[in-house]
């Protein structure tokens, strides 16, 4: 997202999103602006369907995306006007809930994605219920902006450093990290945050005490 916004416009703006599209509303998320890098996320997962739990998807377009491949795709998010919007675009799936405490059966996904959105939830909260919604071997996902990336004032910038100790915490084994600079044809992989654009970390569950 491009410009800086107080905590009592933030809602104003989702809702205006949702209603009105990315387009004419000042900001924009790579999932939203970026071709390649929707194509970048679904190559990260294989050939195999997947049973995917995307949380903060927004107006989900990347869901789309990957619902229309070969997954099963799950959108959450807090926004009303946001997922109404996911849903006009085809998303079957949207589900209003708080990602501290997700209304699905334990391991019923094979995938949690965290594109995007982490900086609005608390890690040590969001990574445990990700951990309680995976299978054995599910895979977490996450993208977040790189440190000198302009966003709204809500939105906090966590770094390597703050996402994977909660993440193990949580009963993850961290599998990559890399840092990515998305064009809307091509995905640049640059070798510090300083460079990036985003950050992405990925992680498998490990069977834990947590169950």
């Amino acid at each position: 997202m491009r410009e800086k916004l107080n905590a009592s416009t933030r809602s104003k703006v989702y809702r205006q999103i949702g209603t009105g599209g990315w387009r004419k509303s000042g900001f924009f998320t790579f999932s939203y602006s970026s071709t390649a890098f929707r194509r970048w996320m679904a190559a990260q997962l294989g050939t195999e369907s997947l049973s995917i739990l995307s949380v903060g998807c927004g107006a989900g377009e990347l869901e789309n995306d990957l619902a229309e491949s070969r997954h099963r795709v799950v959108g959450v998010d807090l926004s009303y006007p946001m997922l109404k919007r996911a849903a006009q675009a085809g998303l079957k799936l949207a589900v209003q809930a708080d990602a501290r405490l997700l209304p699905f059966d334990a391991a019923s996904f094979d995938v949690v994605m965290f594109v995007e959105s982490i900086g609005h939830l608390s890690l040590d909260e969001v990574f445990k219920e990700a951990h309680r919604m995976l299978r054995s071997s599910g895979r977490v996902l996450v993208t977040t902006y790189a440190p000198h990336m302009s966003v709204h004032g809500r939105y906090r910038k966590f770094g390597s450093k703050e996402i994977v100790p909660p993440l193990r915490e949580a009963g993850f084994r961290i599998d990559r990290q890399q840092f990515l600079k998305p064009k809307r044809s091509e995905i640049i992989e640059v070798p510090s945050a300083d460079q990036a654009s985003l950050l992405y970390v990925a992680a498998t569950r490990e069977n834990s005490t947590i169950d």
